[in-house]
Formats: structure tokens, C-alpha cells, sequence
């Protein structure tokens, strides 16, 4: 398997369809390897923190 996010070759990658405040059902599938996973999760999370003013709930 291949991320498609740095392209390196991988045993395993990782996509977020559904969750709270976010749904690419839809989208394009793009598949993170396990670093690309949790430097896009991050992303998100500080996004959503900008946008709230608060951390996610998961971050407490």
C-alpha cells in the first residue's frame, strides 16, 4: 500500500470518513500512512480548536 498523502510505500494506512464536525463520505478517499494520519489528525484538531476556541473534547 501506498499513502497517498507522501507516497511512501507502507503495510498499513488510514482514513477518517466520519467523525464529530467532519464527514468526507463523499470526498475524494485519500489513505495516510501512519505518520501522514496523525500530522493530518493534529491539523485538524488545532483547526477545530481555532474555530471553538477550545480544545476537542478528546484532549482534556
Amino acid at each position: 500500500m501506498r499513502c497517498d498523502t507522501c507516497g511512501k510505500e507502507v503495510t498499513d494506512v488510514r482514513r477518517v470518513v466520519v467523525d464529530t464536525g467532519y464527514d468526507r463520505a463523499l470526498a475524494k478517499p485519500l489513505y495516510n500512512c501512519p505518520e501522514c494520519f496523525k500530522k493530518k489528525e493534529e491539523t485538524k484538531k488545532l483547526r477545530q480548536k481555532d474555530k471553538t476556541g477550545k480544545a476537542h473534547s478528546d484532549d482534556a
